[in-house]
C-alpha cells in the first residue's frame, strides 16, 4: 500500500472514530512531513486523496479543514477488494451473549473473516453512528447486529437504515427495520408454549413481566395473550408489568408489584431470564417460596440459570445457531449482492424447579421440548 495511501487511512480512521473532529484542522503539509520523516510529495498526496473522500478541504493559502466522515461517500470510494473483515455489534459485553460471540467468532473464522465487535450502549444512538463510521473506514465487508431494538428511536434506526443501504447487514434476533437479512427467533410460539407450560400446571393467574417496549416483546406479549385466550383465562391488564430495561433490579420491582397487588398471580413468566432471576429474589424476600407459592419461568437462557436456586425453567435460544446462520446469511447476501428470506431457528422450553418440574425423588430435573427450525422461507427462496 502507497506511503501517502496509509496516512490518509490513518487521518480517515482519526476523523471516523471522533478524535479528529469536524472544524478542526490537519497539521501543516511540512511540518507533518518533517515529523513523520516522509516527502511533502507523499504528504501533499495524502491529503489530497482525503480531500477526494469529502474528509477534509483544501484551499491555497490555508491550512486544510476536517469537514467530518461521511459514510456514503467512504462506501463509494472505498477499495472493492474485500477486506475479509465483519462488523458484530451487541447491546453491552455481558455473560448473555458470550456463548453467541464465540459462535459468531468460530463461524467467521472458518469463512476467512475477522470479526470486529462493538459494544453499543443498547444501541445509543451516537455510539451507533460513531462505532459504523469506524467499520466502513475499515471497509469491513458487512455487518452483524444482535438484539437490536428500534424503541422509537428514530435516530438510531435512521443510522442502521441508511447504513444497510451501503453493506448487507444481518439483524439476529431483532426488531425489524424493513430491511437487511434477519435470523429470528419464533417469540410468539416460544412464550405461547412457556405459558401453556405454567397452564399444564394448574395456574390460572399468570402474569407477565414485559421488557422494554420493542417488536421483540411485543411478540412475546402476543403468544401470552394468546395462550390464556386458548386456555379461557381471561386478560387481566394488572397481571402485566413492564420494565425500562434488562436488569435484576427491573425484575424484581416488577414481581413486587404483581406480588402487592390484591390478588396476586401464582406464576409469572418473564420476558428474560435476568428479569425472571431478579422476579425469584424478590418472591423470596417477601417469605414466599419458588415454586411452591409463586412459579417462575424466564426466557432466553443465560448461562447461569440452571444454577439459580432453584434452577430456572426456561426458553433456551441457541448461540450456536444463532450465530451459525448469522455468518451463513452474511456470507451469501455478500455474495448476491441483497437480503436474503429470513431464517427462523429452533428454540427449545427447558423445564426445571422453579416452574415446579421435578423429577419422582424430588431432586431437580431438566427436561428440554425442542422445534424444529422453519427455515421453510429460505427453502422456497433457493427454488
Amino acid at each position: 500500500m502507497p506511503l501517502a495511501t496509509q496516512i490518509a487511512r490513518q487521518f480517515t480512521w482519526q476523523v471516523a472514530s471522533g478524535r479528529v473532529t469536524p472544524g478542526s484542522h490537519l497539521p501543516v503539509i511540512a511540518e507533518l512531513a518533517t515529523e513523520l520523516g516522509v516527502s511533502v510529495h507523499t504528504v501533499r498526496a495524502a491529503y489530497r486523496q482525503l480531500a477526494d473522500d469529502g474528509i477534509v478541504a483544501t484551499s491555497r493559502g490555508s491550512r486544510t479543514r476536517v469537514l467530518g466522515y461521511d459514510r456514503n461517500r467512504a462506501s463509494m470510494s472505498n477499495d472493492a477488494h474485500p477486506s475479509y473483515s465483519i462488523g458484530v455489534m451487541v447491546p453491552a459485553f455481558t455473560n448473555y451473549y458470550a456463548d453467541y460471540l464465540q459462535a459468531v467468532s468460530r463461524q467467521a473464522e472458518l469463512e476467512g473473516w475477522l470479526p470486529i465487535i462493538c459494544q453499543t450502549q443498547h444501541y445509543d444512538a451516537q455510539v451507533v453512528s460513531r462505532h459504523l463510521d469506524q467499520l466502513f473506514s475499515r471497509n469491513v465487508d458487512g455487518v452483524i447486529l444482535i438484539h437490536f431494538g428500534a424503541a422509537g428511536d428514530e435516530a438510531v434506526v435512521g443510522v442502521v437504515e441508511s447504513s444497510a443501504a451501503l453493506r448487507p447487514f444481518v439483524f439476529v434476533d431483532s426488531a425489524n427495520v424493513g430491511t437487511g437479512s434477519h435470523i429470528l427467533a419464533d417469540r410468539t410460539a416460544d412464550a405461547y408454549e412457556a405459558t401453556m407450560h405454567l397452564v399444564g400446571h394448574g395456574h390460572r393467574r399468570i402474569a407477565y413481566i414485559a421488557s422494554p417496549a420493542d417488536s421483540s416483546s411485543n411478540l412475546l406479549g402476543a403468544g401470552y395473550a394468546r395462550a390464556l385466550a386458548d386456555a379461557d383465562i381471561p386478560a387481566d391488564d394488572r397481571l402485566v408489568a413492564p420494565v425500562p430495561d434488562f436488569s435484576l433490579e427491573a425484575g424484581s420491582k416488577a414481581a413486587t408489584q404483581l406480588l402487592l397487588a390484591d390478588e396476586p398471580p401464582s406464576a409469572i413468566f418473564c420476558a428474560g431470564d435476568i428479569l425472571a432471576l431478579g422476579a425469584i429474589s424478590a418472591i423470596q424476600e417477601r417469605g414466599l417460596r419458588v415454586p411452591q407459592d409463586v412459579a417462575v419461568m424466564g426466557y432466553g437462557e443465560i448461562p447461569f440459570a440452571r444454577l439459580a436456586a432453584p434452577p430456572l425453567s426456561t426458553v433456551r435460544l441457541p448461540a450456536d445457531s444463532l450465530g451459525f446462520e448469522a455468518i451463513r446469511t452474511l456470507r451469501q447476501a455478500i455474495q448476491e449482492g441483497e437480503p436474503q428470506p429470513p431464517v427462523t431457528v429452533a428454540t427449545a422450553l427447558v423445564t426445571r424447579e422453579s416452574c415446579s418440574c421435578a423429577n419422582r425423588s424430588g431432586g431437580p430435573a431438566e427436561t428440554m421440548s425442542t422445534k424444529v427450525s422453519t427455515n421453510e422461507t429460505t427453502e422456497r427462496g433457493k427454488k
